[in-house]
């Protein structure tokens, strides 16, 4: 009898721990459940509360242009707390096309000189937009027969030591154009890995850059480089792949 009754109290004492440990368990789920609940979510600007068309002012120019025209910078400013501010810190600048159209290139979400890019081309009826690389714009140069344009952003890497990337541009498709080489393309289109010291149209579909005539592109290297009265430069001729076109710049932001 004792072996019996000693039998259901082990089995009492299991099922109350089961008990507590559930409870236990409950509780702690809810615990965090309600942190959870109660931490801020991030802070959106309401899509409602965006303006059907935008004003940007830029060194004593005014530029204004329907935000439905623009999707990439349409969503940055959904994502910004305060949309006038970052409206404002907007820049532009107009590029001296040989075309009827008018073209822009907007500059925004800059962080260490560094910006986020569209090109927008104007009609007076209609607005094309084009997400090009994040960096700080240099300079542009169009093609011998006014079709195609070579715009060239700068990367800081500290100290003296800048590299570039030339992008090409066509103007009637609006498309960005890739390079023949992939090689050429990855060193000097999409990875800045070399400085631009120069860069010229050879004709209307090849192009030329003067960098560094180094076997290496490390800081170190490159810092001597820079910092030397005698820096050794080569040329390399690119060769523009019209039938490779991108909506837009691999990886824009």
């Amino acid at each position: 009898m004792k072996k019996y009754v000693t039998i259901v109290l082990l089995l009492l004492m299991i099922g109350s721990g089961s008990l507590v440990w559930l409870y236990l368990n409950h509780v702690s789920a809810k615990s965090v459940s309600e942190l959870t609940s109660h931490e801020p979510e991030p802070t959106r600007t309401p899509a409602y509360s965006l303006p059907d068309e935008i004003e940007i002012k830029s060194e004593g120019k005014s530029l204004k242009l329907p935000l439905a025209d623009i999707p990439q910078y349409k969503n940055y400013l959904l994502n910004e707390k305060n949309l006038q501010s970052e409206i404002a810190r907007t820049q532009f600048t107009t590029l001296d096309v040989p075309i009827p159209e008018k073209v822009n290139l907007l500059q925004y979400s800059c962080g260490n000189k560094e910006c986020s890019t569209i090109l927008v081309k104007s009609s007076g009826v209609k607005n094309q937009s084009l997400n090009l690389p994040t960096g700080i714009f240099q300079d542009y140069k169009f093609s011998p027969d006014n079709t195609k344009v070579l715009i060239r952003y700068a990367y800081d890497e500290g100290g003296l030591v800048r590299k570039q990337i030339v992008v090409a541009i066509d103007l009637h498709s609006f498309t960005l154009i890739g390079y023949s080489s992939p090689k050429l393309e990855e060193q000097f289109m999409l990875m800045p890995t070399w400085p631009v010291i120069s860069y010229n149209w050879k004709d209307n579909n090849y192009f030329t850059v003067e960098t560094a005539a180094l076997e290496t592109n490390e800081y170190n290297t490159l810092e001597k480089w820079f910092s030397s009265d005698d820096r050794t430069t080569k040329k390399v001729t690119i060769k523009l792949d019209t039938s490779k076109k991108f909506n837009e710049y691999p990886g824009a932001e």
